[in-house]
């Protein structure tokens, strides 16, 4: 049956929604829920009618009340694909320094090198998401927006996960990326001179500076340092050798730390440690210390006030001065390097005491069954005795690569000397393992070294 004439359908302004005004019908009469329908949609309303609200509405006889009956569906638009990075992509980006507490300004926080590990992740896709298109109640369609993918990544240097959505770095270095193009390098060159408004290179590869190295920065490397021009009062730590091809004015402020050897036109005021050779045409008011040689080159190569350490051989054309300044000579062992190795010996022998001492409560354990031991508290003991044992391991592994190494050490100190091709002046010290000798006058071309079970120092002509 039709409706009657003064039930009301309005459309809502925006067409999302309409509601129903709904009189009684004639006395013995009812609707039906069809017959709410045919009225909303002889009104216009082409889409969306909810019919448990008609329902609603003639079971209960709702009358005389605006009920919402009809509800469009709005567009949900396409969401485009991207990329999350986990590094700054754009390396052009100014950054900004730390300000301290105290107001003052931190410029060595600032990191001018976007440095990754292997295996870091470096970028993530989120592929395009489809929407879905929208509709009115009076049946007029919304287009959703469509979406679009992005290209994938281009470049070396990264892997790219099974479904191609993960990217990881193979190799540790700097990352660049620019329009969809991504490289790992492990090597990091910096073009101008590197001062206290850059303040700080970390970079897990190699550094190429090719300007200067300012008083008050820092570089680290996890492979090697090189600059091609002068030195400061910087610190330099690498993992690699240190080459600085017009040398380093420390002014008692700069340090060099690397695991591999330094090179230098000239070192002054300045404190290095390096686990192989020192070599430069002059070492000046230095405290040097080399794992293995000192090489001071040149006709005029000379060492000069300072503290001079190498557990091999050192060589130079001269050592001290004409005025005597104090200079100190020493190679060999030394009282921490034989320390080092009695304490790692002692830990050597406890460690393999306490693993035997665990293997064989772990054979007696599986071999003799308690039985008044539940399942699960002899598992649990298990497991503690097999978690000693691994630790033991790890510790005698390490233990025994240190003590290598101290071994090969002290066999590189073995033949230790210090060689001097023109002249020693007076008042050097000159200082083998445990002995020493100051210099009471000049000595020309002169190699000090100790003879096999002797005390004191020798000499011989140098070669």
């Amino acid at each position: 049956m039709a409706l009657n004439s003064d039930c009301r359908v309005k459309i809502a302004d925006d067409q999302m929604s309409a509601t129903l005004y709904l009189t009684p019908p004639p006395a013995g009469e009812s609707y039906t829920v069809e017959d709410v329908a045919d009225h909303l949609r002889h009104n216009g309303i082409g889409y969306g009618i909810i019919f448990s609200a008609l329902e609603d509405m003639v079971r209960s006889g709702t009358y005389y009340k605006d009920v919402v009956v009809a509800k469009g569906t709005e567009a949900v638009h396409g969401i485009n694909g991207y990329y999350e990075f986990f590094f700054e992509q754009d390396a052009k980006k100014h950054k900004h320094p730390l300000i301290r507490s105290d107001g003052s300004v931190d410029y060595q926080s600032m990191n001018v090198v976007e440095s990754v590990r292997k295996g870091d992740k470096l970028a993530t896709y989120h592929p395009a998401v489809e929407g879905s298109h929208g509709m009115d109640v009076t049946g007029r369609e919304f287009r959703a927006h469509p979406a679009k993918d992005l290209p994938t990544l281009h470049g070396q240097g990264f892997e790219t996960s099974y479904d191609g959505l993960t990217y990881t770095a193979a190799i540790e270095g700097k990352v660049e990326y620019d329009n969809y193009k991504l490289f790992v390098r492990d090597v990091y060159e910096f073009k101008g001179d590197l001062d206290q408004i850059v303040g700080r290179i970390d970079f897990r590869g190699d550094v190429i500076v090719h300007g200067n190295v300012c008083s008050g920065t820092m570089i680290r490397a996890s492979k090697s340092i090189t600059v091609e021009g002068s030195v400061e009062a910087a610190s330099l730590v690498a993992d690699g050798d240190v080459v600085l091809k017009k040398g380093m004015h420390g002014g008692n402020k700069a340090k060099i730390v690397c695991g591999g050897s330094v090179y230098a036109n000239f070192i002054e005021f300045t404190e290095v440690e390096a686990k192989g050779n020192v070599e430069a045409n002059i070492i000046m008011n230095c405290k040097i210390s080399a794992g293995r040689d000192v090489v001071v080159s040149g006709k005029r190569g000379a060492i000069v006030g300072g503290k001079v350490y190498c557990v091999g051989c050192m060589s130079t054309t001269l050592l001290g001065n004409t005025v005597g300044i104090r200079t100190i000579a020493a190679a060999g062992s030394n009282e921490e390097m034989e320390r080092r190795d009695h304490l790692l010996r002692v830990k050597s022998e406890s460690t393999k005491e306490s693993l035997a001492k665990t293997m064989m409560q772990i054979q007696n354990f599986k071999t003799n069954v308690a039985v008044s031991e539940s399942e699960d508290v002899r598992r649990a003991k298990l497991n503690q005795l097999e978690r000693q044992k691994a630790r033991d391991e790890r510790l005698l592994a390490h233990v025994e690569k240190e003590l290598e190494k101290i071994s090969e050490t002290m066999l590189i100190a073995n033949g230790a000397k210090i060689a001097v091709t023109n002249t020693a002046f007076a008042s050097c010290l000159i200082r083998i393992d445990d002995q020493e000798v100051e210099l009471k006058s000049d000595e020309k071309n002169v190699e000090f070294f100790r003879e096999p079970m002797t005390e004191g120092i020798s000499r011989r002509p140098a070669v």
